[in-house]
Parts: C-alpha cells; structure tokens; sequence
C-alpha cells in the first residue's frame, strides 16, 4: 500500500504539472555525491557510480520529454532487472530531487 501511495503522488505531481513553453531545460548537473548517498539511505545499489548518475540524468531527460511518472517508473524497472516497483519509483523521485527539482516542483 506504502508503494501505490508513493506512485500515486510521484504521478500526480508530474501528470499535473503544467505544461511548460519555451526554452528548454538547462541539461541536469546537480549533486552527484548527494544523489549516491540518497540512494545508499534507501539501500539501493549500483556498480558503478557513473552509471548510476548517467541513468539519474537520463530520468530527466525522459520527464523533460514529457513522460508520465508511471512510463517513467516502468521504464526505470524495465531497464533495471533487480528493481521492483519500488525501488524504480525511489531512483526516479531521488533523480528528479537531485538532477531536475523543477520537474517535482511544477505541481
């Protein structure tokens, strides 16, 4: 229940959001060793730490491109085997936090 709960908020909070015009996004930069930690809090793992930045980054690239939470989260668990639900929802809500806030910020 705990997991459709954060789902369900993670995807009103981006299927909400008001459609933005204009420029794009600056490409993400963000907080590379805080997002390894925030990952470390939830016991996620990953092999190598580029990687994990490169698909966090790849998260907002997605979300910029206009898919919903629930594609993005699919897309997270797809792309990562060992993922549940869960987790793919976690790695996708600590990408945004870390790498595009304006995207959880748009609701």
């Amino acid at each position: 229940m705990r997991l459709f709960v954060a789902l369900l908020g993670f995807c009103a909070a981006i299927g909400l959001a008001a459609p933005a015009y204009g420029d794009p996004p600056p490409p993400p930069e963000g907080d590379d060793a805080g997002f390894l930690a925030a990952l470390h809090q939830v016991d996620i793992s990953y092999s190598s730490p580029d990687a994990a930045v490169a698909s966090a980054k790849a998260v907002c690239t997605c979300l910029n491109d206009g898919e919903s939470g629930l594609e993005l989260v699919h897309d997270v668990k797809t792309h990562n085997p060992g993922f549940d639900m869960e987790s793919a929802s976690n790695f996708a809500m600590i990408a945004a936090k870390f790498y595009c806030p304006h995207q959880l910020s748009k609701a």
